[in-house]
C-alpha cells in the first residue's frame, strides 16, 4: 500500500477494522502524516464513541475551594534550625 495519496476505501476499511495487518500499519503511518485522514478518523471515532469526548463535569479548582476551615499548626512554624 505505502502511498501518500488518500484512498477512501482504505479509510473506510480502517474505520471498519477490515484491513489486513500490513495495510493497517501502512495506514497508521500515513495517518501520522496526513491531517485530512487524521481528522476523518478523529471525527468518526468521536461520533461513534461520543461518551468519551464529553466535557468533564465542572471540577473545583484550588482557587475556588474554601480553605478557611483548615487549621494551621503554629507549632511547626516557630521551629528554628541553626545552620553551622
Amino acid at each position: 500500500m505505502r502511498t501518500l495519496t488518500c484512498r477512501r476505501e482504505t479509510l473506510v476499511g480502517f474505520l471498519q477494522d477490515q484491513l489486513e495487518e500490513d495495510d493497517r500499519l501502512d495506514f497508521l503511518i500515513h495517518l501520522d502524516a496526513c491531517p485530512n485522514c487524521w481528522e476523518a478518523v478523529y471525527s468518526a471515532t468521536k461520533a461513534a464513541h461520543a461518551h468519551f469526548y464529553k466535557r468533564p463535569i465542572n471540577t473545583a479548582r484550588f482557587a475556588d475551594i474554601d480553605l478557611s476551615g483548615l487549621e494551621v499548626s503554629n507549632e511547626d512554624s516557630e521551629e528554628v534550625f541553626e545552620v553551622a
